[in-house]
């Protein structure tokens, strides 16, 4: 145990130490994360509408990216709520700042485990189900994305690590032939039968989705603090 948390600690100091040593390597570690939605989105419909091969099978799995993302995220926080809080590195370790201000209030979250590699690699499971060369491309980038965290002093490579297992594992459960199949059979049916107004909806869900359920995180927020009452402000 002593030794995994000393390879955790000497990983993140590593990656770590090259922050705040290139301005150019900065801005573009700090950006990457920008088109992610952009480019869910993207091959999202690629697959979609495809005609080519079993469109049936894809449409069944993608339309399940929304239900699996939510859920790998409730499994992020369910996790980092009963295991002891881990302060994140930038506080615990310290972290070499970058080049230009910036500013990142996580103290109060848990480090472990890590809700953005959570997130990302559960779309990273769906698309491999319905493309390999589409999962691989998005899997190539969320990584990228997730080593920004380390980089940054967001969180500890364990940290990345444990959201990438439940990300890929909630959506490898949750895309099964006769999970998806029966769960996708009534939205698919609705698409027939009002087109517009699924698409509507859809185009909703996949905003969401791209961004990590924003909208709907700030409304359980709003939700707790509404039975909870607000503290220290």
């Amino acid at each position: 145990m002593h030794f995994i948390e000393g390879l955790d600690v000497s990983l993140y100091r590593a990656l770590n130490g090259l922050c705040g040593m290139s301005d150019t390597l900065d801005r573009i570690v700090y950006h990457l994360a920008g088109p992610t939605g952009v480019f869910f989105l993207g091959l999202f419909a690629l697959n979609w509408f495809r005609q080519d091969g079993d469109q049936i099978r894809r449409r069944q799995v993608l339309i399940l990216v929304v239900p699996a993302v939510a859920l790998a995220l409730v499994a992020n926080r369910t996790i980092s709520t009963l295991l002891p809080f881990r302060v994140r590195p930038m506080y615990a370790l310290g972290a070499n700042a970058p080049t230009y201000p910036w500013t990142f209030d996580l103290e109060h979250w848990s480090s472990f485990p890590s809700d953005n590699a959570t997130y990302l690699f559960a779309i990273t499971a769906c698309l491999l189900v319905v493309s390999r060369r589409a999962g691989l491309a998005f899997g190539l980038f969320s990584a990228a994305v997730c080593l920004g965290r380390i980089y940054f002093g967001i969180h500890y490579p364990s940290d990345i690590l444990a959201g990438v297992l439940l990300g890929l594992f909630t959506g490898y459960v949750l895309t099964r032939p006769t999970i998806a199949e029966g769960a996708s059979r009534p939205l698919l049916v609705y698409e027939k039968q009002a087109p517009a107004y699924f698409y509507a909806v859809l185009f909703m869900a996949l905003a969401e989705v791209a961004g990590g359920f924003p909208n709907t995180r700030h409304i359980g927020v709003a939700i707790v603090h509404l039975i909870r009452g607000y503290h220290g402000s």
